[in-house]
């Protein structure tokens, strides 16, 4: 395992555009607002950057360096965008660790994809509770159990192995799901869909155009700069978030609230960007 750091780049303030229709009222309104106040609780920990971890493979050609490096800086873009968000910055109440993971995913026809997730993890902080710690001045409770938010630069996995359903094309980007849990699908061109056909939409045939696409770590490579964002906890928590009753300082809604609140197509014009 290798792990590299590096300064995030600069990312321009207007990231939040007109919301996603499907995004729960009482959590709009709650984050969306002007200057909305960071929740009760302590000061919660986050990090700074993500960890970057990247798994060789241990009888395949390694990952190149450069791969590796295009990756990890194309996914800064990505969290930076995210932790500009009301939701997340200064965040309280809940702590927040980063982290990329560059790897060699196996595909269905054994053609080798090197695949990268950024994944911020949101934990509620109890204050009182043993176990919770102070670092650099903010907190954590470690033994809590988490909500993800997991941005993928190339979604090949999800779509080949999960049970993804379409719900709807708006604002240039894919709406899925997986069971309760919300998602984003991004990419030069998006997946043929009719809402009206006679056979629902099914993400088999788009995980084999995936497969073969490398144009996030490859910048000569043909592709569709395919990303999806998707954000989940536990099956509970992710048909209360659905149905508007969980609390919107909970840190999957604060997740869910970053994602819904983040122009996907102008982060995804920036990842681009980085050559």
């Amino acid at each position: 395992m290798l792990s590299l750091f590096a300064t995030a780049p600069v990312v321009p303030a207007a990231d939040a555009a007109t919301v996603d229709s499907r995004a729960p009222g009482k959590l709009m309104q709650r984050w969306a607002g002007t200057a909305p106040d960071p929740g009760p609780g302590l000061p919660g920990w986050y990090s700074k950057r993500p960890d970057i971890h990247v798994h060789q493979p241990r009888n395949l050609a390694s990952i190149p360096l450069a791969e590796i490096d295009l990756l990890r800086r194309r996914a800064m873009v990505a969290f930076e965008a995210l932790m500009r968000q009301p939701s997340l910055r200064d965040v309280r109440g809940a702590s927040l660790q980063a982290d990329v993971n560059i790897a060699v995913v196996p595909t269905l026809d054994g053609v080798r994809l090197v695949g990268a997730i950024l994944s911020i993890n949101a934990k509620s902080v109890i204050e009182g509770k043993p176990g919770t710690i102070e670092r650099e001045g903010r907190y954590l409770t470690p033994s809590e159990e988490g909500a993800v938010l997991n941005v993928h630069l190339n979604p090949y996995d999800i779509m080949a192995r999960r049970q993804v359903q379409a719900e709807g094309v708006e604002r240039g980007g894919f709406q899925v799901r997986t069971g309760a849990a919300y998602g984003i699908y991004v990419a030069d061109r998006l997946p043929d869909y009719d809402p009206n056909a006679e056979y629902a939409w099914v993400p088999r045939p788009l995980a084999l155009e995936l497969q073969h696409d490398r144009s996030w770590y490859q910048p000569v490579a043909a592709g569709e700069h395919p990303l999806l964002v998707h954000v989940s906890s536990h099956s509970h928590e992710n048909d209360d978030l659905r149905s508007d009753r969980l609390s919107p300082d909970r840190p999957l809604a604060r997740l869910a609230a970053a994602m819904f609140m983040v122009d996907w197509n102008d982060v995804r014009r920036r990842m681009k960007a980085v050559t």
